[in-house]
């Protein structure tokens, strides 16, 4: 009898493992040795019709992340000529990263100390791709442009709208907004941010005129956007749950992409840089409908989203109470889609699920499950896997087999 238990146990383990992995996957899947620009050719007929490519990374803590931001960025401006990279972080805040990379300013580490709420982006590689994209603007009328899409943090917002009435000659004094979307807040501080927010706006309209003839349309419309983050900040605010402050963060991340298109015009296409958890076109982040979903919602398959995935090596992460830590992954367990990634790659592995999505063969194994190594937000994750429908939210997949922490910057 025992062997019979020992028979239906490797079936059954078998069978967990084939359905983790499909032997079709290889007809969509290239394998890369480097992350550089020139090795991304897997997505030069991927990208025709694309206005916005979403870049999920697996970890915060992973430094070859971010050199894949700055080598897709690269290849995405050649090829198919891309000029705005949109990051996790404050619009505010991305205005200042913006102002270095223009050649406004020379002093990026301050801004990254004083101006950035993200532990993320105080590292030497962030630095390194801030420093190459000002280096091309330097050289070229054509120019890269930064943006940040967040609003948990609105500070750096109300600086910005400080330097615009100091460019109009206006005496307007802005209170509030020292706090960030996580702080304990008094009923009493929410409703009096509210009532800065909206005497502000109403100023800027009353002033319209007057604004616009001293600096531009164009400029009072930016301006006029640093308004608007303030006044998502304060809807945020006044949730009454922690879930329901995701839920608004998500949602003005993605209206946020859709203001820095617009501005720019239907000619410009985007790079947007963040987590796994927001680039995707599903419910996560607990049960938030989360920024890649309202993207998809709004630009259909001109959104092509790209998760990430890796093997084995170390990223730091906070702990889960919140001590900054040193994560590390020996192994890729057997049974996962992250190992069936590993076997397909040479060492790295690009795979494009979206092409994949139309052999018939391979609808109902990429609308199930996939088990991966765990990555980590700004905590790492509580188990060393985790499972989602990656198939159905995502329309690519980078696969790096190894990961090696951040860098911080001096």
């Amino acid at each position: 009898m025992k062997y019979i238990y020992s028979f239906l146990f490797l079936g059954i383990l078998s069978s967990l493992i084939s359905s983790q992995c499909n032997s079709e996957l290889k007809n969509y899947s290239v394998g890369f040795k480097e992350i550089k620009a020139s090795s991304f050719s897997f997505l030069d007929s991927a990208l025709n019709e694309v206005r916005i490519v979403g870049y999920g990374e697996d970890t915060h803590g992973t430094a070859e992340f971010t050199l894949l931001a700055e080598e897709l960025m690269a290849y995405l401006k050649q090829v198919h000529g891309f000029n705005i990279l949109i990051i996790e972080t404050g619009f505010g805040e991305g205005k200042y990263l913006n102002d270095y990379i223009q050649g406004r300013r020379d002093d990026l580490i301050n801004i990254l100390r004083e101006h950035n709420s993200s532990w993320r982006y105080q590292t030497k590689e962030f630095c390194h791709l801030m420093n190459r994209l000002k280096e091309y603007n330097k050289s070229h009328s054509d120019k890269i442009y930064i943006y940040g899409c967040e609003m948990q943090y609105v500070i750096s917002d109300v600086n910005r709208i400080r330097e615009y009435l100091s460019l109009v000659d206006s005496d307007y004094e802005i209170y509030g907004f020292e706090k960030h979307l996580w702080q304990a807040m008094e009923e009493s501080e929410k409703s009096n941010y509210y009532i800065s927010y909206t005497k502000l706006k109403r100023h800027f309209s009353d002033s319209y005129e007057t604004f616009v003839s001293k600096t531009s349309e164009r400029e009072f419309i930016l301006a006029y956007q640093h308004i608007a983050v303030l006044g998502q900040f304060v809807s945020a605010i006044i949730q009454s749950t922690e879930q329901r402050k995701h839920d608004f963060r998500d949602v003005y991340m993605g209206e946020n992409i859709q203001w820095i298109l617009n501005y720019h015009g239907e000619q410009l296409k985007a790079l947007y840089w963040a987590h796994n958890a927001h680039v995707g076109d599903w419910v996560d982040n607990g049960i938030v409908d989360v920024a890649g979903h309202q993207l998809r919602k709004m630009y259909g398959n001109a959104y092509f989203n790209i998760a990430t995935d890796f093997g084995t090596g170390e990223f730091l992460a906070f702990s889960q109470d919140f001590k900054m830590e040193t994560y590390r992954y020996d192994s890729v367990f057997e049974n996962t889609f992250t190992r069936c990634l590993q076997n397909l790659g040479s060492p790295n592995t690009f795979l494009n699920i979206r092409k994949a999505r139309e052999n018939q063969n391979l609808a109902e194994y990429l609308n199930s499950e996939f088990t991966t190594m765990s990555g980590a937000g700004a905590q790492a994750r509580k188990s060393k896997t985790e499972t989602k429908e990656i198939g159905k939210a995502f329309d690519a997949l980078i696969y790096l087999n190894k990961s090696s922490k951040i860098n911080w910057m001096e």
